[in-house]
């Protein structure tokens, strides 16, 4: 599964303390009061009442949750008041966000503010302050060792916030050279004090052995925190070491939680890794549906394996053709090379929009290029057969059956091993078709391993070794070849490679059957009817005599 390794590089400002800082009713106040407004704060919040109890009143009226608009205008310029006149930081920070709610034209008077408080003790007025510097602010320009001293003051005076901006300074050697150190100390300090981003970044620091050494059992405690404070690069990474079983036993149903949580979160790879548990049945049933949504909502959120996934599977359960080339499409154009082989295929066939071959054998191309296997393949397909009006090259083919099968792609070998067995209008090579038809079984080709099992038998390129054959037409046959299967019947029945074994010959036969090789119902039918190797069955004989005339083998048709 996919951990979220990606370290945003954007500085962002955190309003916390349960108020929208931005829309405070009062902010109006903050740029212009008059004698009612003076008159009726006075009334409303007198001086005699504690500051803290006062704050907490204005903020009140000036969040909008009591008054009237002329009241709440008086809690603005009573916040002003509390701030200037009774030195209270926290009113100097609210003002310094009502400031900026009112547009950059007040960034410097929110800047004043934000500094008064930052002096008064809020750690937050510094971190608030410090964005003001590292974006520059009222015609200054950006000062990022400013703005790093900002940070760091405010999380000297515990602002979580601070801390993980200061974080983000020390990655990014904003401010300061590059120091993960130094980051990773200030990240697990601003996740003590419930900063959900510093708890992603104090794991993953951890758990990569960066700015210190490798601590997963920290980094587990730090994802759980940060996934508990609603941080969704945390959840997925949490749900990593839960499938993996790292620091802890795994939990493939924890892994699935951390995963969905993170995928409602928005995390593009968490979605992905919660499809591929839906698809697959992992930490809980499988869920193909829920694994198609979770796909497509992490293409959506454009990451290309989500694409990929969410194009494979409609593509190969034939449910939304049109959907499966966009997804596959959308991934091409970031150049995941499986999903360029897989765009290829359906613009080549027509699949989910009309064909496009030119736009086919680029994405083959470009796929190949970048050593996909399967793409190799199919270019040499297109050269070998003169697909879709592209002329026959044998030399282009070869080249490009020669690359997938260096690229270990099973079926390049095996038609690597077809085209020097048809000479490819030249002489035919039985060594080198043996050679490719050995690998491409050894890569797990079902029909490579038939082809090599032929090889064998009949000498074609290797010196004949029925004993050896036999066990390459075993694979053949184990991965559902019913030709594989059948060769195997025929050499046990007539003892074509040891002793005659009609009982086995007669299974070989009936698997073989199954598999929809007629020659196989044939002769089963045969061994049924005269009880060779078993039981007379005339019932069994006639329907698998039966099969095989279906199946066109002609001379079971009139038996």
């Amino acid at each position: 599964m996919a951990e979220t390794h990606v370290e945003v590089s954007v500085m962002f400002r955190a309003l916390v303390a349960g108020l929208v800082f931005g829309v405070l009713a009062g902010a109006p106040a903050m740029a212009q009061a008059n004698e009612a407004d003076i008159a009726r704060a006075a009334q409303l919040f007198p001086s005699t009442l504690p500051l803290k109890e006062r704050h907490a009143k204005v903020m009140q009226y000036a969040s909008g949750q009591l008054g009237t608009a002329e009241e709440q205008r008086a809690a603005g310029f009573a916040l002003v008041g509390l701030c200037n006149d009774d030195q209270y930081g926290p009113s100097c920070l609210q003002v310094g966000h009502s400031f900026i709610s009112l547009g950059e034209a007040y960034d410097a008077s929110a800047y004043n503010y934000f500094d008064k408080a930052c002096g008064l003790g809020e750690g937050e007025g510094c971190s608030e302050r410090a964005i003001l510097e590292l974006d520059g602010y009222a015609g200054n320009a950006p000062q990022p060792q400013k703005a790093l001293a900002g940070f760091l003051k405010g999380c000297e005076l515990n602002n979580g916030p601070a801390c993980q901006h200061a974080g983000w300074s020390y990655r990014e050697g904003s401010g300061a050279a590059q120091d993960f150190t130094a980051a990773r100390g200030v990240y697990e300090k601003g996740c003590r004090l419930d900063a959900a981003e510093a708890c992603f970044y104090s794991g993953f620091y951890k758990r990569l052995g960066r700015g210190g050494p490798e601590d997963n059992a920290g980094a587990w405690q730090d994802y759980v925190k940060g996934c508990d404070l609603g941080n969704a690069s945390a959840c997925n990474n949490l749900g990593v070491m839960q499938e993996h079983g790292v620091s802890r036993p795994a939990d493939l149903a924890g892994a699935l939680a951390s995963y969905a949580k993170a995928c409602e979160g928005g995390n593009k790879n968490a979605c992905n890794n919660a499809g591929i548990f839906a698809h697959y049945g992992k930490g809980g049933p499988v869920d193909l549906a829920k694994a198609e949504a979770n796909y497509r909502k992490s293409c959506e959120l454009d990451y290309a394996e989500g694409c990929y996934n969410q194009a494979l599977m409609s593509w190969n359960s034939k449910t939304d053709l049109p959907a499966a080339r966009q997804a596959a499409e959308k991934a091409c154009r970031t150049e995941h090379v499986a999903a360029c082989n897989l765009a290829g295929v359906m613009q080549l066939n027509g699949e989910g929009g009309p064909k496009d071959v030119a736009s086919a054998l680029v994405n083959y191309e470009f796929a190949c290029g970048k050593n996909e296997g399967i793409a190799c393949s199919n270019l040499g397909a297109v050269n070998y057969s003169g697909l879709e009006g592209n002329p026959v090259n044998y030399p282009a083919a070869l080249s490009y059956y020669t690359k997938s099968c260096d690229l270990n792609y099973a079926e390049g070998c095996r038609s690597l091993g077809l085209a020097h067995e048809n000479g490819m209008g030249q002489t035919p090579d039985p060594v080198k078709a043996y050679q490719a038809f050995q690998k491409a079984c050894t890569l797990g080709s079902p029909n490579g391993c038939h082809k090599q099992g032929f090889s064998l038998y009949t000498g074609a390129g290797v010196v004949s070794d029925p004993q050896a054959a036999l066990v390459a037409y075993g694979k053949g046959c184990d991965l559902k070849v019913g030709a594989s299967c059948y060769n195997l019947g025929l050499m046990a029945y007539f003892g074509q490679a040891g002793a005659i074994d009609k009982a086995k010959g007669r299974d070989y036969y009936r698997q073989a059957c199954e598999l929809g090789e007629a020659g196989g119902c044939e002769r089963y039918g045969w061994a049924l009817r005269d009880g060779e190797g078993g039981a007379s069955d005339a019932a069994g004989a006639a329907a698998a005599l039966a099969k095989a005339c279906s199946l066109g083998r002609a001379s079971a048709c009139t038996q």
